[in-house]
């Protein structure tokens, strides 16, 4: 029996697993703040001594809990997105649009997971860098899935500028933004090309 009382003996792999399924579970209940190492070694029935020996500390548990989730829902959007672009030989602008953020469809624990996920890695370095890791990983598949469906576009459409394009379906949050080192726009060119897309849609709306 564990120093908090609870102790369910098995080996390493199932002890390790049945400690991060519950700090999901906590993580998901109570917010990475709320979250303690006594809950999570309660609710796993196993000893803080333990959770300890595995993580480091708190800190090393969030990391592995957190960027387990983080890379989990980018591995889920990519097979997502991956599978329907194989099947679709030609797509419109409409269609990349329907991929895009979506303030009114998203959830509130999802953009809860992401600000709480941010804010976490800003303390902790093992988190920041996985999450930055996991970031830039996304974001360079995004940019080579959008070039390599450029050719699936109606011709007059498919000379965009993909920075616009990544940077508006990447970023969920902008904040996600300050991961990236390379590739990052300035803040006049954004301007500018928000202006440009507000200019489209005026004569857009003209016309028709």
């Amino acid at each position: 029996m564990g120093e908090n009382g609870y102790s369910k003996p098995c080996n390493g792999a199932e002890s390790r697993e049945r400690i991060l399924q519950a700090t999901r579970v906590l993580i998901r209940r109570d917010g990475i703040i709320g979250l303690r190492v006594a809950d999570v070694a309660k609710d796993a029935e196993t000893s803080i001594t333990l959770i300890y020996k595995y993580y480091r500390d708190r800190d090393g548990l969030l990391a592995q809990a957190l960027g387990d989730m983080y890379e989990e829902f980018r591995t889920a959007f990519q097979s997502k997105i991956d599978s329907w672009l194989a099947t679709t030989p030609q797509l419109t602008l409409e269609d990349f649009a329907m991929l895009m953020p979506n303030p009114s469809e998203e959830t509130k624990p999802v953009r809860d997971f992401r600000l709480q996920l941010l804010a976490a890695a800003l303390e902790n370095k093992d988190l920041h860098a996985r999450t930055k890791q996991t970031t830039i990983e996304f974001h360079r598949w995004m940019r080579d899935t959008i070039e390599a469906s450029r050719h699936k576009l109606p011709e007059e459409d498919q000379h965009f500028d993909i920075r616009f394009m990544t940077l508006t379906m990447f970023n969920m949050m902008f904040v996600f933004y300050d991961f990236l080192e390379d590739d990052k726009i300035s803040a006049d060119d954004y301007r500018t090309m928000l202006v440009n897309q507000i200019r489209n849609s005026a004569r857009n709306t003209v016309s028709s």
